[in-house]
């Protein structure tokens, strides 16, 4: 796959993808398959291909990761668990006390905030990024849904699930730049992928340094579950 060299010019602009290594020779192949990733395959309804207009929002996309995935349950057999409760959310007749009240006790679990950050560190070990070149009402429209924000989620579920006012239109079903995807069904040519590449590294976590010291985002305010990774876990 052809190279990208990261520059400042994309720390607002052009689209950016990030996978695992490991899909590389498939994606080289196939180009990038839409599909619903985990956890989203239980409350996304189609499947897209996801991505971001320009780094700043990989960080508030990396922020919202983390923050999901402080609020999943731990043991892979209760994944079920979740499915049902994205549903129970959104019925008008479920008890939302007993979703408050999960949200609650596992806000401040050390063990949920362990689980998080080390499948977070896997992903900057395991993962590239890739930058596509699409079109505007060819692979997507800016003015898509968020099929999220629009299945009827409280806004203080949406906050849960990892949105956030600061950085996301609450008022709006449309899709925020950090959170972009391809019209349903929309496969990604290979052709139009480059592999990112940071001084001769396509290392993630390389670009991710590009990213912050580049960055004019306040990351403890914007960010704050991506600044507490970088200034507690990744120093320990």
């Amino acid at each position: 796959m052809k190279k990208y060299k990261i520059s400042l010019n994309d720390m607002d602009s052009n689209f950016f993808h990030f996978t695992w290594k490991s899909n590389l020779a498939n994606i080289e192949e196939k180009g990038l398959l839409p599909k619903k990733g985990h956890p989203a395959k239980y409350i996304e309804e189609t499947e897209k291909v996801f991505f971001i207009q320009g780094l700043n929002n990989l960080l508030i996309l990396f922020d919202c990761w983390i923050n999901v995935y402080k609020k999943v349950p731990l043991l892979p057999q209760l994944n079920i668990t979740y499915g049902l409760g994205s549903k129970a959310m959104r019925s008008k007749y479920f008890l939302m006390f007993l979703v408050d009240f999960y949200f609650m006790i596992i806000r401040n679990s050390k063990k949920h905030k362990k689980y998080a950050y080390e499948i977070f560190d896997k992903l900057l070990s395991e993962c590239i990024l890739l930058n596509l070149n699409i079109e505007e009402n060819i692979d997507f429209s800016f003015s898509d849904i968020d099929q999220i924000k629009a299945r009827g989620y409280k806004k203080r579920h949406l906050i849960e699930l990892g949105y956030s006012e600061k950085y996301s239109d609450m008022n709006s079903n449309k899709m925020d730049n950090w959170n972009l995807h391809t019209l349903s069904g929309k496969v990604i040519n290979s052709n139009k992928l480059k592999l990112c590449v940071i001084n001769n590294s396509i290392s993630i976590r390389d670009i991710l340094d590009y990213i912050l010291e580049n960055t004019k985002i306040n990351l403890k305010d914007m960010c704050p579950n991506l600044y507490d990774y970088l200034n507690s876990y990744k120093s320990c």
